[in-house]
């Protein structure tokens, strides 16, 4: 059998078609939202933030994340407040090359194990209001993506309690033993590649999105099938102990955009971080 050079090589029939991945669940949850705004608007005046006590009207995707609708959005305006996944704190074995990826994924070098599905997460962006941009065109690549800065949050009971952090508090880098800067996550959106047919060698007409595949979510060494990466060069991680329970406790994460305020600090911190990489052997790889 002659294998092809480039494309997602795949069994037949194992991948659903780009139609199935994207187009039909967005059209299916756009018109879940639209009738849910001609129906039946909820009272609400939080900002939607993590730990708010009012809470605006849910729907559950197929793998059980939580999508909060916007409280009567203006047009042409997010429909999306925030999305929340359960999951619990992984075990891992390695430095940290992922903070988060899907059942199924690279739990030894990740920080949570999250019960989704990454498309769903790549739609309920895209109904946040935010743009997807251009990740890495490898593994590795120290080159930064682009994509709108996307704010994350975890979750856990301790003491009777819920507390909460930024996903960035929770894990260390490997160079400087700091925390990793609050600089948000690039919404960098994965990939499609051409699926291949395993028998002929041929391409079969449809699209994979990577995501569904690598079960990467968000990603501190860049990676081109992530659907969010670390706005800067990228690197390893450890956990930051002084912070996390023990590994195995349950955790929800959130993710929602910033507001102007919050995406002007992340902006700042974003500049700060790139003139602390810059080296004087490559002292313009961070200019845009």
């Amino acid at each position: 059998m002659n294998e092809p050079k480039t494309g997602f090589y795949a069994p037949r029939h194992k991948w659903r078609d780009l139609h199935r991945y994207i187009y039909r669940p967005m059209t299916l949850l756009l018109l879940a939202v639209g009738c849910w705004l001609l129906a039946e608007p909820q009272p609400s005046e939080d900002k939607l933030r993590v730990g708010d006590e009012k809470q605006p009207k849910m729907m559950t995707l197929s793998q059980g994340e939580k999508v909060y609708m916007v409280e009567k959005p203006e047009p042409g305006k997010p429909a999306v407040a925030k999305l929340e996944i359960d999951g619990m704190l992984s075990a891992p074995t390695m430095p940290l090359e992922f903070f988060a990826c899907a059942e199924g994924g690279r739990d030894y070098e990740s920080m949570v194990l999250l019960k989704c599905h990454p498309q769903n997460i790549h739609l309920s962006l895209i109904l946040m209001g935010l743009k997807e941009g251009k990740g890495p065109e490898f593994f590795g690549d120290t080159k930064k993506p682009t994509g709108d800065l996307v704010l994350v949050f975890v979750s856990w009971e301790k003491d009777g309690k819920t507390v909460t952090y930024r996903a960035e508090d929770l894990i260390t880098d490997a160079q400087t033993k700091k925390p990793m800067p609050r600089t948000g996550w690039s919404f960098s959106g994965s990939r499609f590649e051409p699926e291949m047919d395993y028998d002929t060698g041929q391409p079969t007409g449809r699209k994979t999105y990577l995501a569904n595949v690598t079960r990467t979510i968000m990603a501190t060494w860049h990676d081109q099938t992530a659907v969010l990466n670390i706005p800067t060069r990228g690197g390893l991680y450890y956990p930051n102990k002084e912070i996390l329970p023990k590994e195995g406790v349950e955790v929800k994460v959130t993710f929602r955009a910033p507001d102007e305020d919050e995406l002007k600090e992340l902006k700042k911190i974003n500049e700060e971080a790139a003139k602390e990489e810059a080296t004087p052997e490559n002292p313009d790889k961070d200019k845009k």
